[in-house]
């Protein structure tokens, strides 16, 4: 399995949310105010960015996928054995 600190799995859960809101939210068309559709990779070349509201992209997917990844590699991080006796506070005293 995957071992990381807590921070880094914090970071992979917010950042797979994050790129879950941005998708519906762009998919909505809240974004380009209700007709235009963001698209990331054309704020970077010299392409219009904002273009008319295509419902589901090759952006979506993509992200999609990454979002799936992380959130796959939060769940496969996880600690495989829980100490559910420290975690509910039963003691094994008897009185």
């Amino acid at each position: 399995m995957v071992e990381l600190d807590d921070t880094q799995r914090m970071g992979l859960l917010i950042g797979a949310a994050a790129i879950v809101i941005f998708i519906i939210v762009n998919m909505a068309g809240l974004l380009g105010g209700g007709e235009e559709k963001l698209f990331i990779i054309d704020l970077f070349t010299d392409r219009e960015a904002m273009r008319p509201n295509v419902v589901f992209s090759t952006q979506d997917i993509v992200g999609g996928l990454i979002a799936v990844a992380m959130g796959a590699l939060y769940f496969l991080s996880a600690e495989d054995e829980l100490d559910w006796e420290a975690l509910l506070g039963e003691d094994d005293e008897e009185e």
